[in-house]
């Protein structure tokens, strides 16, 4: 099949330790007004594609705040059941409202395994075509300010290209690996200057770092990311985060599936469930922990998009 280029017009209706890590990274903003269940959203432009480039844990920033995006769209300050009695958190940039309860379980994880050999080993999985995660914006008029897109992720096929200092060449192709993962879409988004806004909703991510390979349920996804416009290919670059929830008894049974010592299984683990904060149930138990991951991509085209 023929890859369609980047700007292809389209039409369409809106209706291991470092796998630990990675786990607890990938699982808008608050106050952000979004369209009613029922409104239309018809929208026609071109496809942005890119492939994830950068990978790391939104995290608290020391003395600025922490990172990450408002998944339930509730600002909560410990007092309240809606928020599960977590107090939310308030962005570097001052965005009130942050859920992100796997940034407090960071500093427990870096301590064991080593922050540098964290990014190290998720980098090199990127670097290497083990990790390859593709996001299609599709449906763009305007890279400034455009009131409806769709936001697709999923694994990518593919072996990617890199130039001397080892970094992804732009515009290179890649197909969706629907072998490892289904692709999820975010229907009804939008980009307000510049900024790509688009949630809630399930999306499905692969994780495959060193020897984990499975895919990840993230609930009530939301995308915040700066989105820029390449004046010299004319494609998209995406950078921001993605953050939503895992459910807790999932998040446990895949670390404890992993080969990585039971010391840190053990630190981990039992965590979970006091750091739960979305997602209450009828027994007053909330089934979900709040992460987030930031990342950048860079242009590419995708067969099929």
């Amino acid at each position: 099949m023929t890859p369609l280029p980047i700007a292809r017009r389209t039409t369409r209706r809106c209706s291991s330790l470092a796998a630990v890590a990675t786990v607890l990274a990938v699982a808008a903003c608050g106050g952000e007004q979004e369209l009613p269940p029922e409104a239309p959203c018809v929208a026609s432009g071109t496809g942005q594609a890119s492939v994830v480039t950068f990978a790391t844990f939104a995290r608290k920033v020391e003395g600025a705040g922490v990172e990450g995006v408002d998944v339930d769209a509730i600002v909560s300050d410990g007092s309240d059941e809606a928020g599960c009695y977590k107090a939310d958190f308030t962005s570097p940039e001052g965005i009130p409202g942050i859920d992100n309860q796997v940034s407090t379980l960071l500093p427990l994880v870096e301590e064991l395994v080593g922050a540098d050999n964290i990014d190290a080993l998720l980098g090199a999985a990127i670097t290497n075509g083990q990790l390859i995660i593709l996001v299609t914006v599709r449906g763009v008029d305007d890279f400034v300010n455009d009131s409806c897109v769709d936001v697709a992720f999923g694994a990518g096929a593919g072996a990617p290209l890199l130039d001397g200092a080892g970094n992804y060449l732009p515009y290179q192709t890649f197909g969706w690996d629907l072998d490892t993962a289904a692709v999820s879409t975010l229907q009804r988004g939008r980009i307000e200057d510049g900024v790509l806004l688009a949630g809630p909703g399930d999306v499905e991510l692969p994780v495959r770092v060193l020897d984990a390979n499975f895919k990840l349920g993230i609930h009530q996804t939301r995308v915040r990311m700066n989105l820029a416009r390449d004046d010299d290919g004319g494609g998209a670059e995406l950078s921001g985060f993605v953050g939503g929830g895992i459910v807790v008894e999932e998040l446990a049974k895949v670390i404890e599936s992993f080969n990585i010592g039971e010391q840190v299984k053990g630190a981990v683990v039992p965590l979970l469930k006091t750091r739960a904060d979305l997602a209450m149930d009828a027994d007053g138990n909330c089934r979900q922990i709040s992460a987030a991951l930031r990342f950048a991509t860079t242009p590419a085209y995708v067969i099929g998009e």
